[in-house]
């Protein structure tokens, strides 16, 4: 993978900061596997792209496999994944599972409207008639696992980073009623300090991605839209 100079030499720095005493808090926080001898290594899965990273006297070498081909995924991710490993750095990872909750209220989390709304929309059409049977490969794709909520047809989590949740719930409509989903966040982001911005991007990642796989692993094709960005 072709790294920018700003970016190489950003991760470079933070990987440099990985030690034996720290590495387990640095695979918590990117749900991956890290090593520490003379060469340092990392390797992750995050919503389904795959990353291998050594560094080795200052030779920065990143390996990317994407089943989806989006690169602007995978180059996004790893520089959220980038933020994730310097915020266990400091300490900033989930202690605990805690309740969950909406994005309204997180600080700054009335500019996330718009967006829940969009992403909302998406999955209500996109996902229409779908059973809990059809989403498991594509839940396991992105590296997340089936949970129950309330009375929804289907539900799932996963926590790219920083072991926070992210909570997708489905209710596929009636006759007289529509269908619905909602989009819920652990608690436990307020020990994270995570910017609001960042998290939102994630979650519409989240969903895309989780719905490009659904249709990858199924075969169906889209209903309206191609994907939440067109």
């Amino acid at each position: 993978m072709q790294l920018k100079a700003d970016v190489r030499d950003r991760l470079i720095s933070i990987i440099n900061k990985i030690s034996k005493s720290n590495s387990s808090l640095i695979s918590k926080a990117i749900n991956g596997e890290v090593s520490v001898n003379n060469v340092k290594r990392l390797e992750a899965s995050i919503l389904g792209v795959k990353y291998e990273i050594e560094l080795s006297n200052g030779d920065l070498k990143v390996n990317v496999e994407d089943p989806l081909n989006r690169e602007e995924d995978s180059s996004r991710l790893l520089t959220y994944m980038t933020n994730a490993i310097e915020r266990a750095l400091q300490g900033k990872i989930a202690s605990s599972k805690r309740g969950l909750i909406g994005l309204m209220h997180l600080s700054g989390g009335h500019t996330a409207r718009l967006y829940e709304k969009k992403t909302i929309d998406f999955l209500t059409v996109e996902m229409d008639g779908s059973t809990v049977e059809e989403i498991e490969k594509a839940v396991k794709d992105i590296g997340g696992s089936i949970v129950e909520h309330l009375n929804a047809t289907w539900s799932f989590e996963v926590s790219p980073f920083n072991g926070v949740r992210i909570r997708v719930a489905y209710w596929q409509g009636e006759e007289d009623m529509p269908s619905g989903a909602a989009v819920l966040i652990g608690e436990e982001i307020k020990e994270i300090d995570l910017p609001i911005e960042e998290l939102i991007t994630i979650i519409e990642m989240t969903i895309n991605r989780f719905v490009l796989f659904y249709r990858k692993e199924t075969g169906k094709q889209p209903k309206l839209f191609h994907s939440l960005y067109f």
